[in-house]
């Protein structure tokens, strides 16, 4: 599983590679002159204070200088390309990412929070490009230093040598065990991290409602329980990935000691020199810090894969499987038929629509009515293909919805929904959402068709209002009016209206009723809506319940058959004349 982890993430860096293999000769150059003082040492002692070179006194100095500027310039350069690659790569991945969880099926959204999504885009790719850059920087350079100092302690006195590492294998079994413990608690971590953002995100966009009902304890205690969790992963992950250093470096004293007492007895006894000798010493003390660095960056590149596993697991599902045709919906003729319609989501068993039959001809109204549940909202989504039926088939012009490309299909609806989504933009882009090559001149004509002007002329910066996150700033109505605008701008020939103005107060709804009926007019429209005197002027009205067709007919015909239209009519009716 790990080795193809590492496959997956080098995949991303095919584009580099002349980058990468200039960054890994620089890594090499740098970890063998990291082991450069080892000879130099060897010969200052026995060339300089014991033959009393005086020429060594001069050159040894001088080669120390040159060879770590020269180290310090290759490590720069060498920091420049692994980061600037390793950058880059966080930015792609996103952009990949972001992209990918665009395509995949609307259930995926339905499974999962905004927050764990946030999380896997920003913090998992962020982990992913500390992998990348501790594999490309830290262990190639550690491990050519780690070998390159094994090899002069072994031209310098190969049984010490072999003295000195034999403790290597026992380090291993216990290192493997921790890295291990490592990986999942970074599962865990970035588990907990994709609470914590959905906490935050449901909590600050939802903070009237929080203060309302005064739950700000509530959702502190969330919050906190969350931030505890994390910090006891965090604890531990700390307490595994630290126990490496004291751990090497007890081994590092004893192999030490041992070659202390040997050797030392080599040297008294006049069988090895003792710049050697020194030399050896000072190798194995320095095989430490990249020893110790290369366990450590390996517990952490083991807990950081964590990461990389998540990225991937969302990378690995299918995007959204619709069979989509060659045809191009460009210009709308004739009606819609919604033919034995039946569809159920596949984590259900129960049918949300059963055998719908209803056909609207061009320029027609069609209002579909039913209680909560009843599959209103469904059947409007077959028609954007956001699902495709169970069962049956719609035809646009006679003429399988599927055969035609999904661009051209969405391209000719126009939506305006209850829960008005609006982006944290100014007012002017939001009305243009959909059709940014709008001119000015249309937006201006579509938002006074909108009521729009009706608000903006009282706001400082106008039609340039910066409306806050999902526009706050704006009240329910003035938010449901800059959606219509948004769809009259749009001028599909197709129009679907999901309770379009159930969010409005009495001035905005007479307001946008007017515009509504302008909008409507010459265009296939579906009326989703409660409020049943908005849709007395349809030309047809479907009554809903649990999934299938129980009445159809005008308003005027429904009102007369006593059926369950009158019943809602007439509680409605109660209702309005109560308040």
């Amino acid at each position: 599983m790990t080795i193809q982890l590492y496959k997956r993430l080098f995949r991303f860096l095919i584009p580099y590679k002349k980058q990468l293999a200039l960054a890994i000769l620089f890594s090499v150059i740098v970890g063998v002159i990291a082991s450069s003082p080892v000879p130099l040492i060897q010969k200052t002692f026995d060339d300089i204070f014991v033959e009393k070179d005086f020429f060594m006194l001069k050159v040894i100095p001088l080669a120390l200088v040159f060879l770590y500027a020269l180290k310090a310039g290759l490590t720069y350069a060498q920091n420049i390309i692994i980061f600037g690659i390793s950058w880059e790569l966080v930015v792609r991945v996103r952009e990949q990412l972001f992209s990918h969880i665009h395509r995949l099926p609307f259930t995926f959204f339905e499974d999962n929070e905004t927050g764990h999504l946030m999380s896997r885009i920003m913090n998992d790719v962020s982990i992913m490009q500390s992998t990348i850059t501790r594999l490309l920087k830290e262990l190639i350079q550690n491990s050519i230093t780690l070998i390159a100092l094994l090899c002069w302690i072994f031209y310098l006195k190969w049984d010490w040598a072999i003295i000195s590492i034999i403790v290597f294998p026992v380090m291993i079994l216990p290192i493997g065990n921790i890295a291990r413990k490592l990986k999942k608690l970074g599962h865990k971590g970035q588990e907990i991290l994709g609470h914590l953002n959905s906490t935050i995100l449901e909590s600050f966009a939802g903070v009237k409602v929080v203060r309302a009902f005064a739950m700000e304890s509530v959702e502190e205690k969330k919050f906190n329980s969350f931030s505890d969790e994390f910090l006891k992963v965090m604890k531990k992950n700390v307490k595994y990935v630290e126990i490496t250093s004291p751990f090497l470096e007890l081994f590092g004293v004893i192999s030490a000691s041992v070659i202390l007492w040997y050797g030392g007895y080599q040297v008294l006894t006049d069988q090895v020199s003792q710049g050697t000798f020194i030399a050896f010493i000072v190798g194995l003390f320095m095989m430490y810090t990249p020893l110790r660095l290369l366990f450590k960056i390996y517990t952490n590149i083991q807990s950081s894969l964590a990461g990389a596993e998540r990225v991937f697991s969302i990378f690995d599902m299918e995007e959204e499987k619709i069979k989509e045709g060659t045809l191009e919906l460009s210009d709308f003729k004739k009606s819609v038929e919604f033919k034995n319609i039946s569809f159920k989501y596949p984590s259900r068993n129960a049918k949300v629509l059963n055998d719908i039959n209803v056909t609207v001809e061009k320029g027609r109204i069609l209002a579909i009515v039913g209680m909560s549940g009843a599959g209103k909202t469904t059947l409007v989504d077959l028609l954007f293909r956001f699902h495709d039926p169970s069962f049956g088939k719609i035809l646009v012009d006679g003429i399988d919805l599927a055969e035609y490309t999904l661009s051209s299909v969405r391209n000719n609806i126009a939506l305006v929904t209850q829960e008005t989504f609006l982006f944290n933009d100014t007012i002017r882009q939001n009305i243009a959402y959909g059709k940014p090559d709008a001119s000015e001149e249309d937006i201006m004509r579509a938002a006074k068709a909108a009521h729009v002007d009706y608000f903006v002329e009282n706001l400082d910066e106008g039609y340039d209002t910066i409306i806050g996150e999902r526009g706050v700033k704006l009240s329910g109505g003035q938010r449901q009016r800059i959606a219509i605008a948004r769809a009259i701008l749009r001028n599909a020939p197709i129009l679907v209206l999901d309770e379009a103005t159930s969010a409005l107060d009495s001035e905005s709804e007479k307001l946008v009723q007017n515009a509504l009926h302008n909008l409507m007019e010459h265009r296939t429209t579906f009326v989703i809506a409660h409020r049943l005197s908005t849709i007395k002027h349809a030309h047809s009205i479907i009554v809903l319940d649990k999934g299938e067709i129980i009445e159809s007919g005008t308003h005027e015909q429904l009102l007369a058959n006593c059926g369950l239209y009158q019943k809602y009519y007439k509680m409605q009716v109660i209702d309005d004349n109560e308040k």
